[in-house]
């Protein structure tokens, strides 16, 4: 089974082939259940240790319509990129993938002035939409995240050298 993917604009790859298991499809699932209300992480990738699932945008590319214009911090599209990853997860837990593994997100994020000030603030504001407090305050069996991070492509494949991203340029 091949577990190179490509992102849906064909703008770069993430080689997952060191992985137990991947997957870039579970639009795919969404969209066959017809289940349009729900969307989806890019790509989910589980080791022997963790479950890691993986948003992907670059608002850098070259045909990127209005980069001057994205803006990661406002709270429609934090609040999208929150849902995505409760709608995978919920999925993934039902596939009984993850399962007393740690659970990572990341978003790896490529923008106009995207330094890593921008990235910060945004990995806090997306931290607050997501599951923390909720583990916290209610007994689980086992926490439905451990981490999130908001990374740039280079800080990605620092952070994850056996999963490398590359970006496609023509």
């Amino acid at each position: 089974m091949d577990r190179v993917f490509w992102d849906e604009n064909k703008s770069c790859t993430i080689d997952f082939s060191a992985a137990e298991w991947a997957t870039d499809a579970i639009h795919d699932v969404f969209q066959t259940a017809k289940l349009s209300i729900l969307c989806d992480v890019d790509f989910v990738a589980e080791t022997e240790s963790e479950l890691l699932l993986v948003e992907y945008k670059n608002a850098n590319l070259p045909n990127a319509a209005h980069p001057e214009s994205f803006r990661p911090w406002e709270d429609k599209r934090l609040n999208n990129v929150a849902r995505k990853y409760f709608n995978s997860l919920q999925l993934l837990q039902v596939m009984n993938h993850g399962t007393g593994k740690k659970k990572r997100y990341v978003y790896v994020l490529e923008c106009l002035n995207g330094d890593r000030v921008l990235r910060k603030r945004v990995r806090e504001l997306l931290a607050a939409r997501l599951p923390f407090l909720l583990q916290q305050q209610v007994d689980l069996s086992e926490p439905m995240i451990d981490s999130v991070d908001v990374l740039n492509v280079d800080e990605w494949n620092k952070a994850y050298p056996a999963f490398p991203l590359r970006l496609q340029t023509e």
